[in-house]
């Protein structure tokens, strides 16, 4: 249920209470506040699933995922369970609370509380609600996918996690087009972790790391290296040109460096650079190729066989959750990272490679994240990775024109734009947080510029779980508060 791809759900979540109709095994009276919000109330004193559904027929909702179900016994919660009931609430003070928990409602609630707790969690001005993301991650992600993720418990000491994994790396094999010589490191962490990893591994002692920076995030590799006690040097460009690959390879022509390290997608920006003709300039000057491919790994195209090491995100194009990142490893790329060092416990590449070898994690690995990062990718490899790109660019397409129709200008010229963000100029007397606001309270969010540009644009991103109605729906709502100033 919680899935706003569309501008239907957007509005029906922004403005409506979680559930349409409560069922009351108890306590009818405490619905009052869902009546008042706008929610249906039926009560029965049959104990039954079916008078949940019956309920239902009565209400003319079709959707068990949009009831709530209170009762007092094990036996209500049990109930809503069983029917599959959006949300369960159990009313009951602190003797009654263990048997009621064994019974695994939502929530377990005194009388006296239960308004409080309705307002928080399932009124129409709850805080936690789902919305359109329009951020460049974490990017929306299917009902599949979240339902992968909290599928089972599993221990990551036994054969069935070593089957996960495996399984997994082929997978992210295959979408990268890479033979199986490739090594796939599995991390715990956001996409920073994955780039902070392969950035320890990839400069011996006594050798350099050449960084392009054109945005946040190639400065932040910088940083990355500084913190590592790697020696580095950084090649700046503007923020809105691509870094030129003569300007690579003028750079490489001192034979000092181990490395170049290049964001593909600027998500500062919504910037792509050339990173396949800077792998070029890097191979010839015998250097390896550190790409942070976070935010553009199954959007654009990206040759990885022609790089080194490619980190990336469970999130952002590849649709699964938050907490899982991956590092792509050239058989270059691997020798390297057991030739260095390690200057971490916890970031060291190497450690993660060898799992493959042991079939043994170093640390405690993500699980409900890698679960649901297998799913995502059997979503796009049954799409098809070029199609999941035609996806993308027809959703950057639409964002285009919505924007060109309302005069907004964009920061970053149109052929050097990725295909899942957009930068747009704030218009004159219009602070981001006035508009961040007023969009959020229609069901959409989106972020805002970084660094210098943060008082001169605001980011559309189209990441994601995403139909292009939703897009629509949000250049409607803009234009609405464009309109009224």
């Amino acid at each position: 249920m919680a899935v706003a791809t569309r501008w239907d759900t957007a509005t029906r979540w922004a403005t409506e209470p979680l559930c349409s109709l409560w069922v009351a095994f108890a306590h009818p009276e405490l619905l009052e506040v869902a009546e008042l919000d706008g929610a249906l109330v039926a009560q029965t004193a049959e104990t039954s699933p079916y008078a949940i559904f019956d309920a239902m027929r009565l209400a003319s909702v079709d959707d068990v995922r949009r009831v709530g179900v209170l009762g007092t016994l094990p036996e209500h919660v049990a109930l809503g369970r069983k029917a599959g009931a959006g949300a369960v609430v159990a009313i009951g003070g602190a003797a009654a609370a263990p048997a009621l928990l064994r019974a695994d409602p939502d929530a377990t609630v005194g009388a006296e509380g239960f308004a409080d707790l309705y307002r928080e969690r399932y009124g129409s001005s709850r805080l936690l609600r789902p919305l359109v993301l329009l951020n460049p991650g974490p990017a929306l992600t299917t009902e599949r996918v979240k339902r992968a993720a909290v599928s089972v418990d599993v221990c990551h000491r036994e054969p069935e996690w070593t089957e996960l994994e495996r399984r997994v790396r082929a997978k992210l094999r295959e979408v990268a087009g890479v033979p199986a010589d490739w090594r796939v490191a599995l991390l715990a962490g956001s996409g920073t972790v994955a780039v902070e990893s392969a950035v320890r591994a990839a400069v011996r002692p006594g050798r350099r790391l050449l960084v392009v920076e054109n945005g946040v995030y190639g400065e932040r590799i910088a940083r990355m290296a500084e913190r590592a006690g790697i020696d580095w040097d950084s090649l700046r460009c503007p923020w809105t040109e691509p870094c030129h690959p003569d300007r690579v390879r003028e750079r490489l022509a001192a034979p000092v460096y181990d490395a170049v390290a290049v964001v593909h997608h600027e998500t500062t920006t919504g910037l792509l650079n050339p990173v396949a003709t800077i792998a070029e300039a890097a191979r010839a000057a015998g250097a390896l190729t550190l790409v942070d491919a976070v935010s553009s790994f199954g959007a654009e195209e990206l040759e990885v066989a022609g790089l080194d090491l490619v980190a990336c995100s469970a999130n952002k194009c590849l649709h699964g959750l938050p907490g899982a990142s991956f590092v792509l490893c050239s058989p270059a790329a691997a020798e390297r990272a057991a030739e260095v060092e390690p200057g971490s416990l916890y970031l060291d590449l190497h450690g993660y490679l060898r799992v493959e070898e042991t079939g043994s994690p170093p640390f405690t690995p993500p699980v409900p994240a890698l679960l649901a990062l297998d799913a995502a990718l059997d979503e796009l490899l049954a799409e098809g990775a070029a199609a999941r790109r035609s996806r993308y660019t027809a959703r950057a397409a639409v964002l285009d024109e919505e924007l060109d129709a309302l005069g907004l200008r964009q920061l970053i010229p149109e052929e050097d734009r990725s295909r899942s963000i957009r930068s747009v100029r704030l218009p004159d007397g219009v602070p981001f947080s006035r508009l961040h606001d007023r969009l959020k309270a229609a069901g959409y969010v989106v972020y805002a510029g970084q660094g210098p540009l943060s008082r001169e644009i605001f980011r559309v991103s189209c990441m994601g779980a995403l139909e292009l109605d939703a897009l629509r729906g949000f250049a409607a709502e803009l234009r609405r508060e464009l309109a009224a100033g």
